[in-house]
C-alpha cells in the first residue's frame, strides 16, 4: 500500500515539474515574442524617421498651379482668338476642383536628384492625404528585394514600398501594383485600412504619385480584402519549372473586379461606375489577417511639365 502511495506521489511531483517547465517555456516564448515585436517597433520607428528626414530634404520644388492653356502674349501685342472660346475642358475643371483642396499636393513636388542620391532604385513617390503614407516607391532587379530590405539596404522591417518586375517603372502599364508592409504602428501601408471607412473615402477620394516632371492623380475606385493569390497570376506562365511573368493580356481589371465580387462581396467598395480594362489602375496592396488588403485608384489626371 505504501508503495502505491509513493508511486502516486512521485507521479504527482513529475506532473508538477512538467507543468512548471511548460509554464517557464511559455513565459520565455511570450517574452521572446513581445521582445521581437518591440525590436520590430524600434526598427520601424528608426526607418520612419529616415523617411521623414528624406521628405524634408527632397520636397523643395514648387510648381505653380496650372490655369487653362492660353497663348503667350508678347509685350504690346494683343492676340486675337482664332476660335470661339468653348469654356474649360472636363480635365481642366477636374484639375481646378482638385487644386482647390489639394494645392500643396500638386505644387510641392520631390526633387528626384536628391532622392536618387539616397537610393538609385527610387523611381516614384506616393502621398495619400489623411494618412501617414508619404514615401518613395522603389524597384529592384532582385524580385521582392524591398519586401525584406530598407532604404539604406539594411535587412529587416519596415522595408520599402515597391513594384515587382512585371510592372514598368514608367508607370504606364494599365494595371500596376505597389506593395508595402502593414506595420503595427500604422507606417508604410498600415493606414490603408482607413479606406474601409465610407466617411474617410468620401473626404479623401484621391492619392498622388510623383515622377520626374510628372504628377499622377488617382481616384479611389476599389477597396477590398482578398485571398493572397497574386492579382496578376493569369499573366504568368511556367517555364523550366518556374512561374515567370509573360505579358499583360488586357483583362487584368476585369479579373480583379471578378475576384472582389467573389471573395469580398459584402465589405468591398467598388465605385459607380466601376473601373474597366480601358482605365489605368494603380493597386496599393498590403497583408492583413492572412489576406491582401487592396486599395485601387483610377488615373484621372496625368500632369506633365
Amino acid at each position: 500500500m505504501s508503495g502505491s502511495v509513493r508511486g502516486l506521489s512521485d507521479r504527482g511531483k513529475t506532473v508538477k515539474r512538467v507543468l512548471l517547465v511548460l509554464l517557464i517555456l511559455a513565459v520565455l516564448a511570450g517574452g521572446g515574442y513581445f521582445g521581437y515585436l518591440k525590436y520590430t517597433q524600434i526598427q520601424a520607428d528608426k526607418h520612419q524617421k529616415a523617411f521623414e528626414d528624406l521628405k524634408e530634404k527632397a520636397f523643395v520644388t514648387t510648381t505653380p498651379v496650372q490655369t487653362a492653356a492660353r497663348p503667350t502674349e508678347e509685350p504690346g501685342v494683343t492676340l486675337e482668338p482664332t476660335i470661339t472660346p468653348t469654356g474649360p475642358s472636363a480635365e481642366e475643371m477636374l484639375y481646378a476642383a482638385i487644386a482647390e483642396k489639394y494645392e500643396d499636393f500638386l505644387t510641392i513636388r520631390p526633387d528626384f536628384e536628391i532622392l536618387h542620391k539616397e537610393n538609385k532604385d527610387i523611381f516614384a513617390y506616393i502621398a495619400i492625404p489623411g494618412t501617414i503614407i508619404d514615401y518613395p516607391v522603389l524597384k529592384s532587379e532582385k524580385e521582392d528585394y524591398y519586401l525584406h530590405y530598407n532604404l539604406d539596404h539594411s535587412k529587416g522591417y519596415p522595408g520599402c514600398l515597391y513594384i515587382q518586375n512585371c510592372n514598368s517603372a514608367t508607370l504606364n502599364d494599365r494595371f500596376t501594383i505597389i506593395y508595402g508592409h502593414n506595420m503595427l504602428n500604422g507606417t508604410m501601408f498600415g493606414s490603408l485600412k482607413k479606406f474601409s471607412d465610407r466617411d474617410f473615402r468620401e473626404t479623401h477620394p484621391f492619392f498622388f504619385i510623383y515622377q520626374e516632371g510628372r504628377v499622377m492623380v488617382y481616384e479611389v475606385v476599389v477597396v477590398s480584402h482578398l485571398e493572397p493569390e497574386h492579382l496578376l497570376s493569369e499573366d504568368y506562365v511556367e517555364r523550366n519549372g518556374q512561374w515567370v511573368f509573360d505579358a499583360f493580356d488586357g483583362y487584368e481589371t476585369a479579373r480583379f473586379l471578378k475576384r472582389v465580387k467573389e471573395e469580398n462581396p459584402d465589405k468591398a467598395y467598388v465605385s459607380t461606375p466601376a473601373p474597366t480594362d480601358e482605365d489605368t489602375i494603380m493597386v496599393l496592396s498590403t497583408c492583413g489577417e492572412g489576406r491582401r488588403y487592396t486599395v485601387a485608384g483610377k488615373l484621372v489626371l496625368d500632369i506633365k511639365d
